[in-house]
């Protein structure tokens, strides 16, 4: 019951934020733009998480040879994606606005890109083995070797020069920080409610 209830409140605090989420006021551009953070941010952070328990369950799985990290470990990468591709559609319109590109290749956009088909790697190669277990130990090695994209993809909006900025140098006030921040958490805890449904199946 409460999964359905969080994923409700997320949707609606995405819309409310979207459409009517205070921003900065500045006037180097359409500053009503600041407004896809609160989508973009969620689900780029929920991504994270999302290949971060991927990594973790595979590495636990090549331990414990334990069938439900396993499961664990592939519904992350699952959702993950999902989310990632949000995120990405998001970040595009926010360059769109600020950058005046879609795509410029940016180190950040291009790292994110590389770890959304790494695990879209992960995805299809667990379905293209036929042996099960031999699928999941394959999965599980890729998706343990394939987390090195993360922290690259992090990480290349600060060591590497990126039109990307953090979010430390946004002009943001007490109002889009205290919204963003709520965002972050509905969307972290439906992005869990999400996760232990698919465990469930």
């Amino acid at each position: 019951m409460i999964t359905p209830i969080l994923v409700l409140l997320d949707l609606v605090t995405a819309v409310y934020s979207a459409f009517f989420g205070s921003y900065p006021k500045i006037t180097l551009f359409d500053a009503t733009c600041y407004r896809i953070l609160y989508l973009h941010v969620p689900l780029a952070w929920d991504m994270y998480f999302a290949f971060t328990l991927t990594f973790a369950f595979s590495l636990a799985f090549l331990i414990k040879e334990n069938d439900k990290y396993d499961q664990i470990a592939f519904c992350s990468a699952v959702l993950g994606v999902i989310y990632g591709v949000g995120a990405i559609v998001c970040g595009m319109l926010w360059a769109k606005e600020v950058w005046g590109y879609y795509w410029s290749w940016d180190p950040k956009q291009t790292m994110t890109l590389t770890a959304l088909l790494a695990y879209l790697g992960y995805i299809a190669l667990r379905s293209s083995v036929e042996d099960a277990e031999k699928a999941k130990n394959i999965s599980a090695v890729f998706g343990t070797s394939a987390y090195i994209t993360i922290p690259l993809s992090y990480l290349s909006s600060v060591y590497f020069r990126s039109l990307h900025a953090q979010l430390p140098s946004q002009p943001l006030g007490f109002d889009e920080i205290a919204l963003l921040l709520l965002r972050v958490i509905i969307s972290f805890l439906a992005f869990l409610a999400i996760l232990r449904c698919c465990i469930r199946r």
